[in-house]
């Protein structure tokens, strides 16, 4: 029996039923590396400028972005986790913040005429892209020689943001020791120019506040005794629950909301065990102590027994349930907060590896 739309319409080829079967040769691939690209491009020029000026990094973006912006916001049905300016500026004003502030990201990128050279037709092909066009046969081929490019460069970024210098002498610095006594295994020399993370918890320890710092790799100055007030650096500060303890993530967020401005990145741990701030610490004492002081007390009033449940069953599931419900609570936040799938949480220098593994 005929079907009954067809018998009265003229027949028409079928919808396929995988939409990416009809576009052209390697185009979503192309999008994806493309995508990839940029994100990671306006999560350095963050980084990097927020180590440099702090809390003022975004008047040092190129381009205005306000009108893309408020179009965006006035969309209230349909909002979305973007609220940095990075997110909307248009790309060619990407490109030409990292050039004005090159002696940032030179570290990670190619040389400076090379580089432009790249972009100049990644650009093109960025555009052919995002207006439908069919592109050349050869755009992969040249996306594909952009991503090897950086891809050093973006591991050397991200494992740079996880590699934390201890501070081996609290009593040199503002932060280390105002929370000294919250640390219970701090640095100690155990051997002539030899340190070790030795010491004892207390039974009725609640949580522990380990400080560190990260010197980012444009800095050229030497390593001063103090990095409080000085660019390039950050305070790396990790608070982690003990004695069965977790986090509540969605309360600590709320509560901390008027104190973000001053945070680089709230990273949120798969176990919920473990909150790391990231703050630049050329903010200044009058900013960075109060902002750390109000962030370990609002942190510890945040705490909860962990009531979980503990089957191995299957702990791989397990694991990947967790990560994915934290990923989500993350992904209700603006581009600051960092749940545990984001390579900025967890890849180190000790894990080698390329940055795009199917390039």
């Amino acid at each position: 029996m005929d079907d009954p739309i067809s018998a009265k319409e003229p027949r028409t080829s079928p919808v396929p039923t995988d939409f990416a079967d009809s576009l052209p040769p390697d185009r979503l691939f192309l999008y994806g590396l493309l995508w990839h690209i940029e994100i990671w491009l306006r999560e350095m020029v963050y980084v990097e400028l927020s180590a440099r000026h702090g809390a003022a990094w975004s008047t040092h973006i190129q381009g205005n972005e306000a009108r893309a912006k408020a179009s965006d916001s006035r969309l209230t049905h349909m909002p979305t986790r973007e609220k940095s300016k990075l997110s909307y500026i248009l790309f060619s004003n990407l490109q030409r913040t990292i050039s004005k502030h090159w002696h940032l990201f030179r570290e990670y990128l190619p040389p400076k005429d090379i580089w432009k050279a790249r972009l100049s037709e990644v650009d093109q092909i960025r555009n052919r892209v995002a207006h439908f066009r069919n592109g050349h046969e050869g755009d992969l081929h040249r996306v594909r020689q952009l991503v090897s490019d950086v891809d050093t460069g973006f591991w050397h970024f991200c494992t740079s943001y996880n590699n934390p210098i201890p501070i081996l002498d609290p009593s040199e610095d503002a932060v280390a020791r105002r929370f000294a006594a919250l640390d219970p295994f701090p640095w100690a020399e155990v051997e002539p120019n030899t340190f070790a993370r030795i010491g004892h918890a207390p039974r009725d320890l609640s949580m522990a506040v380990t400080v560190g710092m990260l010197r980012r790799p444009w800095l050229r100055a030497q390593q001063p005794q103090s990095i409080m007030g000085r660019a390039g650096f950050l305070y790396d500060v990790s608070l982690d629950a003990r004695n069965n303890r977790i986090f509540d993530y969605p309360a600590f967020l709320r509560s901390t909301r008027h104190l973000h401005m001053n945070i680089c990145h709230i990273c949120l741990d798969v176990t919920r065990a473990t909150i790391r701030l990231t703050v630049p610490s050329i903010a200044g004492r009058a900013v960075v102590l109060p902002l750390l002081d109000n962030l370990v007390e609002t942190a510890q009033r945040t705490l909860r027994p962990n009531f979980g449940p503990r089957h191995f069953e299957d702990f791989d599931a397990e694991v990947s349930a967790a990560r994915l419900a934290v990923d989500r609570i993350a992904l209700e936040w603006p581009e600051y907060v960092l749940g545990p799938s984001n390579p900025l949480t967890f890849l180190d220098p000790s894990m080698r590896c390329k940055f795009f593994p199917q390039v």
